[in-house]
């Protein structure tokens, strides 16, 4: 198992727990009626350290990469972005024919959306590269 590979497994596994940390905030907030400027505060803080994490992380994105793991990352990221938009698309659209027109969407639903949206953007993103070293070794041999 190559570096690429290693780290598809591990932002497979972390994206899921990045994602029920966030539905447990989201629900605590929900349940907490959050409102005011100090929740926003609380929420932003968290979120906001949890994307410098993420962000001084990734810096090294292609270190140590070869080309074929490159080509590999990029191709992954971009059925990514194709599957977020797709996803943002259907799920919006679906909200709106189940909800209705005329009707309010609680304000919850669109974090949620959000979340599960990324969440099915980094699960894609891993899977394309596993899938793609999969199917090079099938090739190979």
């Amino acid at each position: 198992m190559n570096k690429l590979q290693k780290r598809a497994w591990f932002e497979l596994v972390g994206i899921v727990a990045a994602v029920a940390v966030g539905a447990i905030g989201l629900a605590v907030l929900v349940r907490l009626n959050a409102n005011g400027i100090f929740d926003i505060i609380i929420f932003s803080v968290t979120f906001l350290v949890a994307g410098l994490v993420t962000a001084v992380r990734s810096i090294r994105i292609f270190s140590g990469f070869d080309e074929r793991e490159k080509k590999i990352y990029i191709r992954a990221f971009v059925i990514s972005a194709g599957a977020f938009a797709a996803f943002t698309c259907v799920i919006s659209f679906c909200v709106f024919f189940i909800v209705g027109g005329k009707s309010l969407v609680p304000v919850y639903v669109l974090p949620a959306m959000f979340l599960l949206g990324l969440f099915i953007a980094q699960f894609v993103q891993s899977t394309a590269i596993l899938i793609q070293f999969a199917l090079e070794q099938a090739d190979g041999q």
